[in-house]
């Protein structure tokens, strides 16, 4: 997205929990899990697209939550793009409120109660 980041951001990332898929030794999967008291935001989830038939996303989605349950968080929430509400949807993820934009982009809030 042509986007750097600032000195902060860069600092708030250590106390972020970085996910990610392996084919061999290939990244083909991340998400990232920024804990917020009882809940965490995940963002940046990307597979692969050679891999996206593949369920690998929700199998992703299947691990964040377990790691939530096992760090004693209760909700994960996302700002879902427009193109992967469905995803999100197919995963029980809820969505709430209205659409909105972001970095010039629809989102839609979706969130799952574990």
């Amino acid at each position: 997205m042509g986007k750097k980041f600032t000195k902060e951001e860069l600092a708030a990332e250590k106390h972020h929990i970085q996910i990610i898929g392996l084919k061999g030794t290939r990244v083909i999967a991340t998400a990232v899990l920024v804990p917020e008291e009882k809940s965490l935001k995940m963002q940046r989830v990307v597979v692969d697209n050679e891999c996206r038939s593949l369920e690998i996303g929700s199998n992703m989605m299947v691990y964040c939550e377990h790691y939530a349950l096992n760090n004693g968080f209760n909700l994960i929430y996302c700002h879902a793009r427009d193109s992967a509400v469905n995803f999100y949807l197919k995963n029980d993820y809820l969505a709430k409120g209205d659409a909105f934009d972001e970095d010039g982009i629809p989102h839609l809030k979706m969130k799952k109660q574990l």
